[in-house]
C-alpha cells in the first residue's frame, strides 16, 4: 500500500514538473513574441529598419569597401548610403530655402551633389591605397617572425593563427589580414585563403609571399629560409623604390625653381634698365 502511494506520489511530481516547464516555456514565447510586436511597433525601430533597407543589395559591396579602407565595423555598411543621402537631402534643403539667388542656388547645388556623391568614395579610395602600401612596408618584418616560428616547428596554418593575435599591437591592418586568412583557412583551403590574400592587397610583395607559401603546400619545399630571404630582398626593394623616388625628386623641383626663383632674378636683372630707359625717354 505504502508502494503504491509512493508511487501515485513520484508519478504525480513529475507530471506537476512537465506542466510547469511547458506553462514556463509558453510565457517565455509569449513575452518574447509580446515583446517583439512591441519593439516592431516602435517608431526608432521602423526609422532604422527603413534606413538599413536602403542599398541593402549593395552592402555587400559597401562592406567590402570599407574593409579595404580600415574601417573593420561591418554595420557601418547598412548607414553609408542612408547617411550620405540624408546629408545630400538636408543641405539641398537649406540651399532650396535660402535668400541666395537662382544661379547660386543651381551652382550650390550641382557642387553639393558632386561633392557628398564623390568625396567619400574618393577618400576611401584613397585610404585603401594607403593601407595597401602601408601593409606591403610592413610586410617583411612580419615574415621575419613566421620564419621564426616555423624553425621552432610551427605549420605554417599554426603560425599564420599566431601571428594573427601578435601582429595587433604592430600593424592592425596587417593583423586583419593575416587573421581573416587564417580563418579562410580553417573553413576553407590554406591555398584558397592565400590566393583570396593576394585578391585584397593587390602588390608584388603579397604576390610573392603568397605564390611562395603555395609552392610550399605544393611541393613540401623548405620555407622558414626561403621567407627570410623573400623579406630581405623586400627591404633592398624598398630601398631601391626609395631610391628612384629621390632620384626623380630633383627634375620635379626644377619647374618650381624656374617659376619661382629663376623668373624674379631676371625681373630683379631688367628692371633697373628698364626704369631707367623709361626715365630717358620721358625725359
Amino acid at each position: 500500500m505504502i508502494g503504491v502511494v509512493v508511487s501515485l506520489f513520484a508519478v504525480s511530481l513529475l507530471l506537476a514538473l512537465i506542466a510547469t516547464s511547458m506553462i514556463h516555456k509558453q510565457l517565455m514565447k509569449n513575452n518574447i513574441s509580446h515583446f517583439l510586436n512591441n519593439h516592431k511597433g516602435n517608431t526608432l525601430f521602423k526609422i532604422n529598419r527603413f534606413f538599413t533597407s536602403l542599398g541593402r543589395e549593395h552592402q555587400v559591396e559597401l562592406k567590402n569597401k570599407l574593409i579595404d579602407a580600415g574601417i573593420y565595423n561591418a554595420q557601418l555598411a547598412k548607414y553609408y548610403l542612408p547617411l550620405k543621402f540624408s546629408i545630400l537631402f538636408a543641405v539641398l534643403l537649406f540651399i532650396v530655402f535660402s535668400g541666395s539667388e537662382f544661379e547660386n542656388k543651381i551652382l550650390f547645388g550641382t557642387l553639393t551633389l558632386i561633392s557628398i556623391l564623390l568625396i567619400p568614395d574618393g577618400v576611401l579610395a584613397l585610404r585603401k591605397k594607403h593601407i595597401v602600401a602601408k601593409t606591403s612596408r610592413q610586410l617583411p618584418y612580419m615574415l621575419d617572425m613566421m620564419a621564426v616560428c616555423i624553425q621552432t616547428g610551427m605549420t605554417i596554418e599554426s603560425s599564420l593563427s599566431y601571428l594573427s593575435n601578435e601582429l595587433d599591437d604592430f600593424d592592425k591592418d596587417l593583423c586583419y589580414h593575416i587573421r581573416k586568412t587564417s580563418d579562410g583557412a580553417k573553413v576553407q583551403s590554406l591555398e584558397k585563403a592565400l590566393f583570396d590574400l593576394s585578391e585584397r592587397l593587390p602588390t608584388h610583395e603579397i604576390r610573392s609571399f603568397t605564390l611562395t607559401l603555395i609552392q610550399n603546400l605544393q611541393y613540401g619545399t623548405s620555407i622558414s629560409n626561403v621567407l627570410s630571404d623573400l623579406a630581405e630582398d623586400m627591404r633592398k626593394m624598398h630601398v631601391l623604390g626609395m631610391e628612384e623616388k629621390i632620384g626623380k625628386l630633383s627634375a620635379k623641383m626644377s619647374v618650381p625653381l624656374i617659376l619661382l626663383i629663376m623668373f624674379p632674378i631676371v625681373i630683379l636683372i631688367l628692371a633697373p634698365g628698364m626704369m631707367q630707359m623709361s626715365l630717358d625717354v620721358a625725359g
